[in-house]
């Protein structure tokens, strides 16, 4: 494992020496062509640039690395960079659920629901939503050996959506969604999932290559409900963030897989320290931040250490909270609602898009350039619920460019 570290103190190289010298294994401090031994306090004082290093440690123990990261982000002697943006292979990568969509259609002529087989699962939506605007996309999770999974993995393939981090696990279905959809588009779930194989997925089973070359790590809730798959998404975000990754959260309230709201509640917040930039919806701001007010949710979400906070409003448009202050950025008023089922993953693929193809970092952005990226992903998702079904109605970019032009929509 070899982490980036902040030294700059005497009391800072004193924490890291006492950090590593109990490890067994080797562990050497580098910088340039210099490389001394970490568990020695003159090795680390005779470094030549005092101010960082990287850190070798010879050990492929995931246990053991996840222990030794987690006491330098305790410590605060992880570096905050974006080195590992300018190695990045992957624009976006996202992990969590991948599953299908049984979307209700109409009723046959014995008067019983007819539904149709849709690719879902938020993370894997907004994977393709970014993919078809133009991104380079990784999807890693798992789904089930099974007529199913194998379904899935074929559409993320034919989207351009690297699937070398998609596990199919022979022991553990697909997870299913069933979806029924009123007049007015609005959705409600229902969930055949003990266990699905997402929930099943080991931080042993990750391609950690994936996770060390990617510019934007984005994950969902889903993966929290259940073990082992909630201690391998915070591996995950860890790992990714340690390498420089912008850590992209939307969490999703789905209260038939939660034991109770208590419950969903704690375990949805407890990712938001680790957060860059986040999603929700204004059903969920209570529960996420406290506060049922959008301006109040979103600057609580701020304090806590979100850069950039969207608040999406449904047809109401969105708004977008950074260091200046926030906004309302208008949405679409669409005339005919198919399906709401993946506009708010459209709309955050979209932004997301737009935040990998800036060349300014996170806190460089400005109110307006941010706004800017909210209208985009406005446009995508006024696209996208003029259709049935989340991944068959992404937008290409010619289409949202379209409609962003469009004077009608000025």
């Amino acid at each position: 494992m070899i982490v980036k570290v902040v030294l700059k103190t005497m009391q800072n190289a004193r924490k890291l020496v006492s950090i590593v010298e109990p490890i067994s294994c080797d562990v050497e401090l580098c910088c340039g062509r210099y490389v001394v031994n970490a568990k020695s306090m003159l090795g680390v004082l005779s470094m030549p640039d005092f101010e960082k290093g990287e850190l070798h440690v010879h050990t492929d123990n995931d246990k053991e690395c996840e222990l030794i990261l987690d006491k330098l982000l305790e410590a605060d002697l992880l570096m905050d960079t974006n080195d590992a943006v300018c190695r990045s292979i992957y624009d976006i990568t996202v992990f969590g659920e991948i599953l299908i969509d049984f979307t209700s259609q109409r009723l046959n002529e014995d008067g019983q629901m007819l539904y149709a087989r849709n690719p879902g699962g938020a993370p894997a939506n907004v994977a393709v939503a970014s993919g078809r605007l133009g991104a380079h996309t990784a999807f890693m999770g798992k789904a089930g050996e099974d007529m199913h999974g194998e379904f899935l993995r074929s559409v993320l393939q034919k989207e351009n959506v690297d699937t070398r981090g998609m596990l199919l696990d022979k022991n553990y279905f697909t997870t299913l969604a069933f979806v029924e959809v009123n007049e007015s588009g609005e959705r409600t779930f229902s969930f055949a999932r003990k266990p699905g194989a997402d929930t099943q997925i080991q931080k042993e089973e990750l391609d950690v290559d994936i996770l060390d070359q990617t510019n934007i790590f984005h994950i969902g809730s889903l993966s929290l409900t259940d073990q082992p798959a909630r201690d391998t998404t915070f591996y995950a975000v860890k790992r990714a963030k340690n390498k420089g990754s912008i850590i992209s959260y939307d969490p999703n309230y789905r209260a038939s897989l939660w034991e109770n709201e208590e419950i969903a509640k704690e375990h949805m917040r407890s990712l938001i320290p680790y957060v860059d930039i986040m999603k929700i919806s204004d059903e969920e701001t209570e529960l996420l931040s406290g506060y049922k007010n959008v301006p109040e949710a979103a600057e609580e979400l701020y304090r806590q250490g979100v850069k950039i906070v969207a608040i999406t409003l449904g047809r109401n448009g969105t708004y977008i909270y950074n260091k200046e202050g926030g906004r309302i950025v208008d949405g679409f008023a669409v005339e005919h609602v198919a399906d709401t089922n993946g506009a708010g993953d459209s709309f955050w693929g979209s932004f997301l898009y737009k935040l990998s193809q800036s060349d300014k970092s996170i806190d460089e952005l400005t109110l307006e350039e941010l706004a800017e990226y909210a209208r985009f992903g406005n446009a995508a998702a006024s696209l996208c619920v003029e259709k049935k079904g989340a991944i068959p109605a992404m937008p290409k970019l010619s289409q949202v460019e379209e409609r962003l032009e469009d004077k009608k929509w000025i």
